[in-house]
């Protein structure tokens, strides 16, 4: 699972499986609507940050910090549903349209049901998170292998094996003769490796490394030795625990 700051578990096509009509309200209105994801998770973040730092000294328990939480099926959902309120409330300001009123009500109704099932299911915790890496910095050393188009994605690893969330893809297109070769760039400070992902195909991409590479060592991506089987490029970590919060009301 994707780590909550990673910013990458809801998608716009994630909007449209809940609202087939978003993205026309989205054009109507001029409305960014990656930009609204982004301002729904830094609000759900702000809230859980609260949880974690206001009710702290009266539940001792609260002692997780919010680059912990990984994403989990009631927490993606709270945060699709409260960024499809916001489009609809500011379409609706914008316009002074009634539907949009009437599906801005609705989608606050079903945030707030969102924000009390992850209340009541508690929130996913990584006790070592891996942040989601940056696509692989990609270049060719002289091989004897025919050339072609690859593709490659990385994924930081911490001291207990575990990858964090798959970078996306980076692709180069190599000439006979050469390999291509993926370096993972900016290591967060815990991370001990990393994993590649890699193949003449973006998806799937399978990793290709046995063992997890130390940081700054470029891997050389022979094809014929290619794997295309095994662990393939995920969405990070799961949850090392859950963490359940005091039902306490922290907005009016």
């Amino acid at each position: 699972m994707a780590l909550l700051v990673d910013g990458t578990s809801v998608t716009i096509e994630d909007l449209v499986d809940q609202d087939a009509g978003v993205l026309d309200t989205a054009q109507t209105s001029g409305i960014n609507l990656t930009t609204k994801i982004r301002l729904a998770r830094h609000e759900i973040q702000n809230e859980v940050e609260l949880w974690f730092n206001h009710l702290a000294p009266r539940w001792p328990v609260i002692t997780t910090r919010v680059e912990q939480i990984v994403v989990t099926s009631p927490l993606k959902r709270w945060m699709a549903m409260h960024t499809l309120e916001l489009v609809y409330r500011d379409s609706y300001f914008s316009q002074l349209v009634d539907r949009y009123k009437a599906k801005w009500e609705q989608y606050m109704l079903l945030s707030d049901s969102a924000r009390e099932d992850v209340l009541s299911a508690g929130v996913g915790i990584v006790n070592d998170p891996m942040p989601i890496a940056q696509p692989p910095a990609l270049g060719s050393i002289a091989g004897s292998q025919q050339g072609g188009t690859f593709y490659a994605s990385v994924a930081w690893v911490n001291a207990a094996g575990q990858p964090g969330e798959t970078s996306a893809a980076s692709t180069i297109t190599i000439l006979d003769g050469n390999l291509m070769t993926v370096t993972a760039t900016d290591p967060p400070p815990n991370a001990v490796g990393f994993n590649v992902y890699a193949g003449s195909l973006l998806t799937p991409l399978f990793q290709q490394n046995g063992v997890a590479l130390p940081p700054g060592t470029p891997f050389d991506f022979i094809p014929a030795n290619a794997t295309s089987s095994g662990p393939m490029a995920g969405s990070g970590q799961a949850p090392d625990a859950i963490k359940h919060l005091p039902r306490a009301i922290l907005r009016g």
